[in-house]
């Protein structure tokens, strides 16, 4: 295997994190809408124009175009670099802090998924299948050599499936509940299934971690909406906003989360 020295490594990892976040575009923009995400290539979505390689350079490119089309000068959102910057710097801290750790690059697919998820669902209100389904199946068959799990070889295998069995059911669970009293939906099935995903990824005690932790800052943010944003409690807010930055903090602080609080419960016996 190839060491990198640092700093080479480092930077080596951020140019990977933003060509990755680039990718993360694309599949924020046309899994939605059931496209592909390999062709066509990417083109201006108002001059159709192809956006040749040296327009393409992550966060650099819209810099050197002033944030517009070269063609058209359409403005071009600053949704784009954010994304990739965002999904650079987070590869960079997981390697600065992982290093060559099989929890390098379980934590680093596991975050770029939940970024795309978080943008997905925040513009449209979906969850694709390609990455939640794909997420779950990739999590059970990386479940033996997951560090962030419980346990040892078979053992995390069952703590793998057990985590995707209570997460994607709570959350049917609850959702059926509501509906029925309510007579209204009040959990898609995008959410169930990323919920089997992050189950997978970590386990029964990050799934508990994240349904408290999302739920309880949406429930801040659905009451803070009110008054500042003409919404009512009716209102839908999309759920798998607040379950993706959960779920990256349950997989990575969610079991030193859980056994602080039981040594604070049994301090307090």
């Amino acid at each position: 295997m190839l060491v990198l020295p640092e700093p080479a490594a480092s930077v080596f990892v951020l140019a990977v994190g933003l060509v990755l976040g680039s990718f993360l575009n694309v599949c924020i923009y046309r899994l939605p809408v059931g496209q592909s995400v390999v062709t066509p290539r990417s083109r201006c979505p108002r001059c159709e124009k192809l956006i040749v390689w040296y327009q393409n350079i992550p966060v650099l490119s819209w810099l050197l175009l002033r944030g517009r089309c070269s063609n058209c000068s359409v403005p071009i959102s600053i949704r784009y670099p954010f994304v990739e910057a965002l999904s650079g710097v987070s590869v960079l801290l997981l390697w600065r802090t992982f290093g060559y750790q099989a929890a390098f690059p379980v934590a680093a697919a596991f975050v770029l998924a939940m970024i795309a998820l978080f943008f997905t669902d925040l513009d449209h209100q979906l969850l694709p299948d390609a990455i939640t389904l794909t997420g779950f199946a990739t999590g059970m068959a990386i479940a033996w050599f997951n560090p962030f799990l419980t346990g040892e070889g078979w053992g995390r295998i069952w703590v793998a499936l057990s985590g995707a069995a209570l997460g994607s059911g709570l959350l049917w669970g609850v959702g059926a509940i509501y509906g029925k009293l309510r007579g209204v939906e009040a959990m898609g099935m995008g959410d169930v299934k990323m919920m089997a995903m992050v189950g997978a990824f970590t386990g029964p005690g990050g799934v508990l971690v994240t349904i408290f932790a999302a739920s309880l800052v949406g429930a801040v943010v659905g009451v803070a909406m009110i008054p500042l944003g003409g919404r009512t409690m009716q209102d839908k807010l999309p759920f798998g906003c607040f379950l993706a930055p959960a779920a990256v903090a349950a997989l990575l602080v969610g079991r030193q989360a859980i056994e602080a609080y039981l040594r604070l419960l049994t301090s307090g016996a």
